[in-house]
């Protein structure tokens, strides 16, 4: 056991100098541990004991830890939390309280790691739980040895051997009356189902210990996929938004369609899906109907002919203001500003600027948003077509169509703004009056 845990700290390359804190709770996991570190390391150590108040033998624990701590010299904190607001999901709300006071006691005294002494038995029981509420494949691998802040070096140790312990040197301790209740998940899977699977398989741990060693293969795996289809020409990056080859993408295992957003999403905040999410996304996957869109956290996937679009800057500035000839307007997106000119002897190749007959002009333009319902005759047709179609013909993104400008003469649409002139403002032999138009995106 010994040498077990002491390897398992070096492999975790914690070093003598760290400062550890202890989460002590006064029953045998933890008072062993905090007896096997104070006898056979030399880490600066700390123990925390946080009262829940939610059971009988509370108080008593919090002495029995308090003695040890100053019988040994060790620094000991107590912290309490409030359990009386909470009425359902009992087990998960404790932990978080409990981890959150253990968090801020470890900033105040300035200790590298929270260290708990989670164990081989309870890893069984955390991944049984985890199969039954569905939860992601990492979940699914159980505990983490380290995890940010919080170290667990006693993962590789069985319940029996802390109660052989406990017994070699004397190990005060009570237990907890709430390890009984079975009408908790963890509890009764303690109690009632990891005993009789013990009695099907003695040596219980071993296709656990094979199972998360699968799954972090797997995490593995899905990691170098994911790395190398991000890195494939399967998707670029342009304006703050993904282009992700739809094709190539849909083609792929869900699981690896999922990691791959999570890890584009993840290169500018950490993101985590829900399990209603990965529902949400796995039908909304499926269908990949043309046009259709999603929230993921602060970003937005949506479905485009060959493309799938991912992006978190979904903020689109409603724009509406006339324009004078000779006058500049600007915002964060795009600057513009037009005035009369003279007819060119030769038209420029620049998407940016755009030569208009301006007989019919007020002296006034309107730019404004792009709308579902806007008609404009394009440069070279007789006929009219919606903005929306002749956009989609030009295979511009359904991102792009939305911060698109329409330049308009009252409600006329003269230019879509960098991409089209209205066939109706084209210049002609008898255009005597000309405007020069200036677009630029930024």
């Amino acid at each position: 056991m010994k040498n077990r845990i002491i390897e398992s700290l070096k492999n975790l390359k914690i070093s003598q100098n760290h400062h550890l804190l202890l989460a002590v709770s006064g029953g045998i996991d933890s008072m062993v541990m905090l007896d096997f570190f104070k006898k056979n390391t030399t880490y600066r150590i700390a123990a925390c004991y946080v009262n829940h108040h939610f059971q009988s033998e509370s108080d008593k624990m919090e002495l029995l830890v308090l003695t040890y701590c100053k019988n040994n010299n060790i620094s000991f904190y107590q912290e309490s939390v409030n359990s009386s607001d909470i009425k359902n999901n009992i087990e998960a709300q404790l932990r978080q309280k409990r981890y959150s006071v253990l968090e801020k006691v470890r900033c105040q005294i300035n200790a590298d790691f929270i260290v708990t002494a989670h164990h081989a038995d309870d890893q069984i029981e955390t991944i049984l739980m985890k199969i039954l509420n569905s939860s992601s494949l990492s979940s699914m691998g159980g505990i983490k040895p380290l995890n940010e802040n919080i170290l667990r070096p006693m993962l590789s140790i069985k319940k029996h051997e802390i109660l052989d312990y406990a017994k070699q040197y004397n190990v005060d301790f009570i237990d907890d009356p709430t390890n009984q209740d079975s009408t908790l998940t963890r509890n009764y899977l303690r109690n009632k189902v990891i005993p009789s699977l013990k009695y099907v398989k003695d040596n219980i741990h071993i296709p656990f210990d094979d199972f998360q060693r699968k799954i972090h293969d797997i995490e593995d795996l899905l990691s170098f996929s994911t790395n190398e289809f991000i890195k494939s020409d399967s998707i670029s990056y342009d304006k703050k938004i993904y282009y992700i080859n739809k094709d190539r993408f849909l083609a792929l295992p869900f699981l690896l369609k999922i990691n791959i957003i999570k890890e584009l999403i993840s290169k500018e905040r950490l993101f985590y899906y829900s399990k209603n999410l990965l529902l949400e996304l796995t039908a909304f996957l499926e269908k990949a109907v043309i046009g259709s869109e999603k929230n993921i956290g602060d970003s937005k996937i949506l479905v485009d002919r060959d493309f799938i679009l991912l992006t978190s800057d979904l903020d689109i500035t409603p724009v509406y203001c006339e324009v004078k000839a000779g006058e500049v307007i600007e915002n964060d997106t795009f600057s513009f500003h037009w005035d009369y000119d003279k007819k060119p002897q030769k038209f420029l190749d620049d998407p940016n600027h755009e030569f208009v007959d301006a007989e019919n002009f007020n002296n006034k333009l309107i730019v404004r948003n792009l709308k579902n319902e806007d008609v404009f005759s394009p440069l070279g047709l007789s006929g009219s077509k919606k903005v929306i179609d002749y956009l989609t013909d030009q295979k511009i993104s359904a991102f792009e169509k939305r911060k698109t400008i329409a330049i308009c003469n009252k409600k006329d649409i003269v230019w879509i703004a960098g991409k089209q002139i209205s066939n109706n403002y084209r210049l002609t032999d008898k255009s005597k009056l000309v405007a020069k138009l200036n677009f630029f995106r930024k």
